[in-house]
């Protein structure tokens, strides 16, 4: 026998021994994967979850304890100032004692003192962009539980279909059988077996795709949850979200435009600007340092203490430059508040448009498209068992009601968004209201009117290209 077969046998043995253990452990791996059942959750509890441990409402919550740092920073006086100066003095005069007396002293501290109302201009200013930053918060808190509602609901729609597509595909299976045995029997062409057998092979690929879909949906909803649940498979349970009629949405939206996050936030950066413009034109006003010193003189050993003032002179700058800044933020945010409050109007109309298309739509599936098909399907059960059907007018039949059943449950869903979106923000809002005050706001356009407010009556030059 060769050398290096004879080397290979005591490692084929030992990799024949370790096979069957590698299969083992492959087999409980698998298993115990497959055992671990998914985390149901309501939507309720969704959102409840989402404001613990939801990354963008953590952060909004961050932003506001740096609002709170920015307001103490605002209230904050200058800081005085001290110095000490040294001069030597010529050794040759000096008649006195130590050495370190031959060095003239001066020490000095100034004190800057703000005139115009500076620190109470910066107080309001950052109190109103830390309410702003506490609106922002409650924003986020309404669009991160509706994005977790929407995730509930596509898990749950996904859970549906991944349902109907494995009854089908189960189904599927028996015709395929039976379509078998008949073409053995030569009662079936092989065409039309065929046929049958692309059919079974459609919807297992639909079952595919739908567990597919479901393990997708349930990684976004865990996303969303964040914290311990991101590795978490997750199921929804309990009930759908409740329907919403036309009338219960009018009484929730109808003064919701006023009392939005958004809206509130906008205004509240609104008066923050007019702050600013103050602010600026407050820099015109002349601030001063006092100062008072102690000076030691060498060699003569002559003590003095002294004072002084210094004041600015605008010899160079007038600070024209920032108020005119600061007025045009304030078109800024002028422009910004009342494009905010259109379109929280025009999505308190869009949000009513929409719920009673989505319930009109899920009436109509729910009542007459999906009964229709039950019925058929009822039907076609009997008409086939009897022979009196043919089994791919028996298959159309029941891909009718697959589909329906899919609408059905995509329109209930719907619905659902739609009621949930008019529930959120209407809770939101009453919280976000009775939780933080806002002070009062003036438009400061009214008042205030800046030098460079855009000509509205100039024409914009036309794009290169376009014709008349």
């Amino acid at each position: 026998m060769p050398k290096a077969e004879h080397s290979l046998l005591p490692r084929l043995r030992y990799i024949r021994l370790c096979l069957p253990a590698c299969a083992l452990w492959l087999c409980v791996s698998a298993t115990h994967a497959a055992s671990i059942a998914p985390v149901s959750i309501g939507y309720l509890e969704a959102e409840n979850v989402a404001l613990k441990h939801n990354a963008q409402i953590q952060n909004a919550r961050a932003a506001l304890e740096g609002a709170q740092a920015d307001l103490i920073t605002a209230g904050a006086r200058p800081n005085a100032v001290m110095s000490v100066n040294t001069s030597g003095v010529d050794k040759t005069q000096y008649q006195y004692g130590t050495r370190l007396n031959a060095l003239d002293t001066i020490v000095r501290i100034d004190q800057p003192f703000e005139r115009g109302n500076k620190r109470d201009l910066r107080l309001a200013k950052a109190t109103d962009l830390g309410q702003a930053t506490v609106w922002d918060m409650h924003d986020t808190i309404r669009q991160e539980r509706f994005r977790v509602v929407n995730a509930w609901l596509d898990l749950r729609v996904a859970e549906q279909r991944y349902q109907i597509a494995e009854s089908n595909r189960a189904h599927a299976d028996v015709v395929l059988e039976k379509a078998r045995l008949r073409f053995k029997t030569g009662d079936l062409s092989g065409a039309d077996l065929g046929r049958i057998e692309s059919d079974h092979g459609r919807l297992l690929a639909e079952a595919q795709a739908a567990q597919r879909d479901r393990a997708r949906a349930s990684a976004i909803l865990s996303n969303l949850l964040g914290g311990e649940m991101q590795q978490e498979r997750m199921a929804t349970r309990g009930e759908w979200p409740s329907m919403m009629s036309r009338q219960e949405a009018e009484k929730l939206t109808s003064t919701l435009a006023e009392r939005r996050p958004d809206v509130q936030a906008a205004r509240a950066r609104l008066s923050a600007a007019k702050q600013s413009v103050e602010l600026a034109r407050a820099q015109r006003t002349r601030d001063f340092s006092v100062g008072l010193q102690y000076e030691r003189n060498n060699p003569t050993v002559i003590n003095s203490v002294g004072a002084g003032i210094a004041i600015p002179l605008f010899t160079g700058n007038d600070f024209e430059g920032d108020i005119r800044r600061s007025m045009a933020e304030m078109t800024q945010a002028e422009i910004a508040m009342l494009q905010t409050e259109r379109t929280a109007r025009s999505e308190s109309l869009l949000y009513l448009q929409e719920l009673d298309q989505a319930n009109a739509r899920f009436k109509t599936l729910q009542d007459q498209t999906l009964q229709s098909a039950r019925r058929t399907d009822k039907a076609a059960d009997i008409a086939y068992a009897r022979g009196a059907m043919s089994t791919f007018e028996y298959l159309e039949a029941k891909r009718a009601l697959r589909l329906a059943e899919i609408d059905a449950v995509t329109a209930r869903a719907d619905a659902a968004k739609a009621a949930s979106a008019i529930r959120i923000l209407a809770v939101v809002s009453d919280a976000a209201v009775s939780s933080n005050q806002p002070t009062h706001y003036d438009s400061p356009v009214q008042s205030l009117t800046p030098v460079n407010l855009p000509d509205m009556n100039r024409q914009l030059p036309d794009l290169p290209g376009a014709k008349p």
